[in-house]
């Protein structure tokens, strides 16, 4: 069993994401199966349109609200909302709240990679 206290987790910066935190709640060596971590977005915080192929992503909403876009739709979630990120499914975060929007991530597995997507080159 391995115990982590959200008091003292590491900051960082995903790759393609700006004015946010995210903090690793079990390292990828800890958990090896899936990214864990605590998102937290200032206002205007976010990402790019990017894709991570081959794992998928669960948000659940803390606090504030959260703009996900895929390349087909667009929802605005809420605290005590889920959304579902597809395997290999393009997606962009954005924090619609004009405070502090702070969510769960789980992607599964650990993403290998962030990469950019471009509706243009599919």
């Amino acid at each position: 069993m391995i115990v982590s206290s959200l008091n003292s987790l590491e900051e960082t910066l995903p790759p393609l994401h700006h004015d946010m935190v995210s903090n690793e709640i079990f390292t990828k060596e800890q958990a090896i199966h899936a990214r864990v971590a605590i998102s937290i977005l200032g206002p205007g915080g976010g990402a790019e349109m990017h894709v991570h192929p081959g794992s998928e992503h669960y948000f659940l909403m803390l606090e504030g609200r959260l703009k996900v876009r895929t390349d087909k739709m667009e929802v605005i979630v809420g605290p005590g909302e889920c959304v579902l990120v597809e395997d290999g499914e393009p997606h962009q975060v954005i924090n619609a709240y004009d405070g502090v929007t702070r969510y769960f991530a789980l992607g599964c597995p650990y993403p290998s990679e962030w990469k950019p997507f471009d509706p243009e080159t599919k």
